[in-house]
């Protein structure tokens, strides 16, 4: 199983933004949205041994289960509305806490970071933290059930390094790359590594 944990330091933490303005009124969601695509989707399907772990302003936390996930489409608007449901879908719920599923496959509820990594390890994932400035990946040996956590376009915050520095630091490359484009190398190199009946090989 593959996990990753986005941060979203901007995105508004009520369903109260337009569609038509993902990178302004809904506060750069429109990369959380491109993450989610290249987390799952595929040329023809979805990844379904994929979690996506949405974590919003470090309050509230969207995640995504690829084995039961319905619904999703390769855009950001249609993404986007899935994640205003579930946002809808919290404000209405009582119990903040109570983890409740908004539409199949999309789960939320109040937590941070902490929560979203404590999950991937009850899962028994190893965490790698994306970063320029790490190993490069394919210097590291890599677990096969792994989590890896990435941040929007802001730079990680103090709470975030505070979280996150015990982890070992992974860069996918030399260049600053958008987070999605990260989370599509990070899965290429984890198929080629893990994925022998493919009969693909590098040599």
């Amino acid at each position: 199983m593959r996990a990753f944990i986005v941060l979203g330091h901007r995105v508004p933490l009520t369903p109260d933004f337009s569609l038509n303005d993902l990178p302004g009124s809904a506060g750069r969601l429109d990369i959380l949205c491109r993450c989610v695509t290249a987390a799952f989707c595929l040329s023809h399907g979805i990844r379904r041994d994929v979690l996506v772990y949405l974590v919003l302003q470090d309050q509230i936390v969207v995640r995504l289960e690829g084995s039961r996930l319905k619904h999703l489409n390769p855009d950001e608007r249609s993404t986007a509305a899935l994640i205003q449901k579930a946002l809808r879908a919290f404000a209405e719920n009582t119990y903040k806490d109570r983890e409740i599923e908004s539409t199949p496959g999309i789960f939320i509820a109040s937590g941070g970071l902490s929560e979203a990594l404590q999950s991937a390890q009850g899962l028994g994932l190893t965490v790698y933290w994306l970063h320029e400035h790490g190993t490069p990946i394919r210097h590291e040996k890599l677990d096969e059930n792994a989590a890896f956590v990435l941040s929007d376009h802001l730079e990680f915050s103090p709470q975030d390094v505070a979280l996150l520095k015990i982890f070992p630091q992974l860069s996918v490359g030399p260049l600053s790359l958008h987070a999605d484009h990260c989370i599509v190398i990070v899965h290429n190199e984890l198929d080629v590594r893990f994925a022998p009946a493919s009969g693909f090989s590098l040599r």
